[in-house]
C-alpha cells in the first residue's frame, strides 16, 4: 500500500487511540499497520516514524502554546538545554516517530516472513 496511505492512517489511528489509552498505543498501531498493510520493503520504518512524529509534534506544540511554554521552559532549564519552545516540540516528536518507526519496522518484518 502506498507510503502516504499508510502514514494518514496511522496518525488517524493512533491520536484515535492515544485519547482513551496510554502513549504507547501509537507502537501497536503503526506494527498492526504495517503488518496488515505494509509491502515489507525499506518504507517501513519511515511510515511509523511520520505517522507518530507528525501528530506528537502538533499536540506538543498546541499544549505549548496554550500553557504559555510554562513546563516545557522548566524541564528544557532542568536539562540545561537552550530555552526555545521549539527544541521540546523536536524532541517529543523525534522520540515518539523513533519509538514508532522501530515497530512499524518490526511490523514489515512479520509480513515479510509470513508472506515468504
Amino acid at each position: 500500500m502506498n507510503l502516504l496511505i499508510r502514514v494518514i492512517l496511522i496518525a488517524g489511528l493512533s491520536a484515535l487511540t492515544q485519547t482513551y489509552f496510554p502513549w504507547w498505543t501509537a507502537v501497536l498501531v503503526a506494527l498492526a499497520v504495517e503488518t496488515a498493510l505494509g509491502k515489507g520493503d525499506s518504507t517501513a520504518f519511515f511510515s511509523g516514524f511520520y505517522g507518530v512524529a507528525i501528530p506528537w509534534m502538533a499536540l506538543s506544540l498546541f499544549i505549548d502554546v496554550k500553557s504559555d511554554s510554562i513546563l516545557t521552559m522548566q524541564i528544557l532549564e532542568l536539562f540545561k538545554l537552550p530555552t526555545f519552545g521549539i527544541v521540546m516540540v523536536i524532541i517529543t516528536g523525534f522520540l515518539g516517530g523513533l519509538v514508532a518507526g522501530v515497530a512499524s519496522m518490526t511490523g514489515g518484518w512479520i509480513r515479510a516472513a509470513i508472506s515468504k
